[in-house]
C-alpha cells in the first residue's frame, strides 16, 4: 500500500494531484492531507502511525522544504521506508535532488498519473523516473471519489480542463512545455455537473489559459450559466485574446457565479518583450472595462516585481495603471526564479532557497524591493479587503497617484505584524489625523466601518435618542418595507437586531452589516 501525501499551501485548499494518482493507484493507495501550517513534527508523526511503507509527495514551491523535513525523519525512522517525490518542483532539478538526499528513493518527472501504479505495485531500484506526459487528457479518472465532493463543500476545489498553454512567458514553467491538451467537452460538462450536484461552493480551474479556445471556453462558460445554482468557478483567462462573445457572455453572468484571473504582470514595453509577452495593454484596459460593467463579476489582476528591465519608476506605472482598472483583487507577487523557466542569473539575483525570491535587479534595488514589500501589505489590508472603498476614494484625491497614496501609508504603518480588523480602521483613523485630513474622511471611514460591523469604533459619537428613532422608523411597516423588505415578517426587536442606526455628518444612515448594506433614512426617521 502507498500513501500519497499533500502538504497543502492552507488547510481550505485540497490537492488535485495527490486525487488523479489515487485514483489509478485504487486500493494500493490512500491519501493524506495537511497543510504547510501544519507542524513537521506532527506530520511526521501522523504519516509514519499509518503504518504505510511507501511514501509519495506531491512536491512544489511552497512545501518543498517542509517535505524533505519530513522525508528525512520517516527514513531515519524506519530505513525500509520508500521515499518518492514528484511534482513540478523537483521535475526540473531531478538528478541534483536524488544526489543530494540520500534518504529520497524515487523522483518522478513528467506527468505521473497512467504510469503511478507500476512504481506503487512494484518500486523499482532507487533513481529518476520520467513518466512523459498523458497525451491524451481523457484517459485520466474523475479525480474525486464517489460522496467526497459533498465533504469538501467549504474547501476549494481544484479541476482541470485542459493542460499546457499556448504562451511562453519566461517567468512560468508552462513555457517549459508548448502546445495544449484538452479534456473533451461531453466529460468537463459531466464532471461539472458533479461540482454543482454535490454542492461545492467554489471550483478553481488550474488550466494555465482558460480560454486558450475561445469557442471552447464559451461553451463551458454557457453551460455554467445555465446550469450552476450555487457553485462559483475560478479561472484564469488572457484578457487581451478574449473573444467578444466570450466577453458579452461573462458581462451577463449573475452575481457571483465567476472569479476571472487576469496576469498583466507589467505595462512596460520593455519588460514586456523580455518576459516573452505581447504589448497590448489598451485592448486588455478595454476588456476589463466591459467585464467590469458587470458589478458581480469578480476580476483579480495580477503584477509581478523585480522582472527584467523593470526600474522601479517603470513598476510604480504598471501599478498606477492597473490599480485605475479598479479590480476586485490587484494581487502584487514578486519574480521567482523556478527551476524550469526561462528566467537566468542574467535577469537579477535570487534566494538560492524557496521560493527563490528576487533579492535585486538591475533596475530594482533590494531597498526597492523592501518597500514594495511594505505597499503590498498596506494594498492587500486597505484595497484587497474591499472594506475601505469610500476611504480610499477620497484619500486617492490627497495624492498625484495611487501609489503614492500606498506608499505614504507604508511609510506610516509597519504591516508585518499581525492587526485585527477592528485595529485596522483606528490605524486608518491616526493616519487621517496625522495628516489633517477634514471631517469628510473621518465620516467615510464611519461609513465603511458600519457596513460590515456591528459595534463602534473609539472616535464614533452616537447621539443618545438614536435608539428611539431607531424604533420608531422599525415599528413603521410602510418604512422598513421601502428599504428592507426581506425583514417585514420580523418584529421590531428582531428587525434592531439586523439593523444599526448611525448618525454620520448631517445624515442618517440604516446599515445592515450582513449584507453590506446602507440606506440614507434621513427623511424618514
Amino acid at each position: 500500500m502507498a500513501l500519497f501525501v499533500a502538504i497543502n499551501a492552507k488547510y481550505v485548499h485540497t490537492s488535485l494531484s495527490v486525487r488523479y494518482l489515487q485514483t489509478v493507484a485504487g486500493e494500493d493507495g490512500k491519501i493524506f492531507e495537511c497543510s504547510i501550517n501544519d507542524s513537521i513534527t506532527k506530520v511526521s508523526e501522523d504519516i509514519f502511525k499509518t503504518g504505510e511503507k511507501h511514501i509519495l509527495f506531491s512536491c512544489y514551491l511552497w512545501n518543498i522544504e517542509m517535505v524533505l523535513k519530513i522525508s528525512e525523519i520517516l527514513k531515519k525512522a524506519d530505513e525500509n521506508i520508500i521515499i518518492t517525490l514528484g511534482g513540478p518542483e523537483v521535475s526540473f532539478r531531478a538528478e541534483e535532488m536524488l544526489k543530494k538526499h540520500s534518504f529520497i528513493d524515487h523522483i518522478i518527472t513528467g506527468e505521473g498519473e497512467t504510469k503511478i501504479k507500476e512504481i506503487v505495485k512494484n518500486p523499482p531500484d532507487r533513481g529518476v523516473y520520467d513518466f512523459g506526459v498523458v497525451e491524451n487528457l481523457d484517459d485520466l479518472t474523475f479525480p474525486y471519489k464517489k460522496g467526497e465532493l459533498s465533504t469538501l463543500k467549504n474547501r476549494l476545489v481544484y479541476y482541470e480542463t485542459s493542460r499546457g498553454c499556448p504562451f511562453s512567458c519566461a517567468f512560468c514553467l508552462s513555457s517549459a512545455k508548448k502546445g495544449v491538451r484538452y479534456r473533451s467537452l461531453s466529460l468537463v460538462k459531466d464532471e461539472i455537473m458533479e461540482f454543482i450536484n454535490s454542492g461545492v461552493r467554489l471550483v478553481k480551474l488550474v488550466d494555465r489559459t482558460f480560454n486558450s479556445d475561445n469557442k471552447r471556453a464559451l461553451e463551458l462558460v454557457e453551460f455554467i450559466k445555465e446550469n450552476s445554482k450555487n457553485t462559483s468557478f475560478h479561472f484564469e483567462v488572457k484578457a487581451e485574446t478574449m473573444s467578444d462573445e466570450l466577453i458579452d457572455s461573462l458581462a451577463d453572468a449573475k452575481e457571483g457565479l465567476f472569479q476571472l484571473e487576469i496576469g498583466v504582470q507589467t505595462t512596460d514595453s520593455e519588460t514586456l518583450k523580455r518576459i516573452n509577452r505581447r504589448e497590448n495593454f489598451d485592448k486588455l484596459k478595454s476588456v476589463v472595462e466591459r467585464l467590469s460593467k458587470n458589478k458581480g463579476l469578480h476580476l483579480h489582476l495580477d503584477l509581478i516585481a523585480g522582472l527584467p528591465k523593470e526600474s522601479f519608476k517603470t513598476f510604480k506605472k504598471s501599478f498606477n495603471d492597473v490599480y485605475m482598472l479598479k479590480p476586485h483583487d490587484l494581487q502584487l507577487g514578486f519574480l521567482k526564479k523556478l527551476s524550469g523557466a526561462k528566467i537566468t542569473d542574467k535577469d537579477g539575483v535570487f534566494s538560492s532557497f524557496p521560493p527563490y525570491e528576487v533579492i535585486k535587479t538591475e533596475g530594482i534595488s533590494y531597498l526597492d524591493i523592501v518597500m514594495l514589500k511594505d505597499v503590498c501589505g498596506v494594498l492587500e489590508r486597505l484595497y484587497n479587503s474591499g472594506v475601505f472603498k469610500n476611504t480610499l476614494e477620497l484619500l486617492e484625491k490627497e495624492y498625484e497617484t495611487p501609489f503614492d497614496m500606498f506608499y505614504d501609508f507604508s511609510s506610516f504603518y509597519d504591516f508585518k505584524e499581525s492587526i485585527s480588523q477592528k485595529r485596522l480602521y483606528e490605524v486608518v483613523y491616526e493616519f487621517i489625523e496625522k495628516k489633517g485630513l477634514g471631517e469628510g474622511f473621518k465620516n467615510a471611514l464611519i461609513y465603511d466601518f458600519c457596513l460590515c460591523n456591528r459595534d463602534c469604533l473609539s472616535f464614533m459619537t452616537t447621539p443618545s435618542d438614536m435608539k428611539q428613532k431607531a424604533f420608531s422608523f422599525l415599528k413603521d411597516d410602510e418604512k422598513v418595507k421601502m428599504f428592507f423588505g426581506e425583514y417585514i415578517d420580523l418584529k421590531p426587536t428582531e428587525r434592531y437586531k439586523k439593523l444599526r442606526f448611525e448618525q454620520i455628518g448631517d445624515k442618517i444612515f440604516a446599515f445592515d452589516p450582513a449584507k453590506h448594506k446602507a440606506c440614507d433614512v434621513t427623511k424618514y426617521i
